[in-house]
């Protein structure tokens, strides 16, 4: 699927949420949000992360346009950003982010099928490099320089030792979130 297919769908669906619920509380359209229209935006994000601004901005303006219907606020000095910051909700792009850590943690612990073992770690340790980092991949072409691999293993090795070292999954997702960015409040 391509990204303006991705947001129509989204879209479609947002709309038909606004139609049927718009007298609800505030509460109950974040959980219509996170529960039938992110999932849209968010499906296979892991393996899929648009690489251009265009294609980003086209997503996130489905969460914009959410997060106005969510405050019930649609002024346009309203600052969209402060609505998305207030809901605490994460940006996409953050979100993808932590979508292809976690895939990648699961694949260097055995738990999902990503083969990363093809990406040997630097035999010995230096000032730049402990001996838990991966060999990044250069590449001059953005369609290969943006993907999984060589877009999350840059960002592998930037993460520091003590969150890539969890023992678990869960471990791992808390050390994220914790240093990545804010929990999204629960309803």
């Amino acid at each position: 699927m391509t990204t303006p297919t991705i947001s129509a769908k989204a879209t479609k669906t947002l709309n038909f949420v606004r139609r049927d619920i718009y007298r609800c509380p505030s509460d109950v359209k974040a959980l219509a949000y996170s529960s039938l229209i992110r999932p849209h935006l968010e499906f296979a994000s892991a393996a899929f992360d648009p690489c251009t601004v265009s294609n980003t901005n086209c997503l996130d303006k489905v969460q914009h346009r959410a997060a106005r219907f969510v405050k019930s606020d649609y002024r346009y000095t309203t600052s969209v950003s402060h609505l998305v910051s207030d809901l605490g909700w994460q940006s996409l792009t953050q979100r993808r982010k932590n979508a292809r850590f976690h895939l990648f943690y699961k694949g260097i612990h055995g738990l999902a099928a990503v083969p990363v073992d093809t990406f040997h770690r630097p035999i010995r340790t230096s000032r730049y490099s402990d001996g838990d980092t991966f060999t990044t991949l250069s590449s001059r072409v953005d369609s290969y320089k943006y993907s999984f691999f060589p877009q999350t293993i840059s960002d592998w090795n930037k993460l520091p030792l003590s969150v890539r070292s969890k023992p678990t999954v869960d471990l791992f997702r808390a050390a994220l979130l914790q240093l990545l960015g804010p929990v999204e409040k629960h309803c």
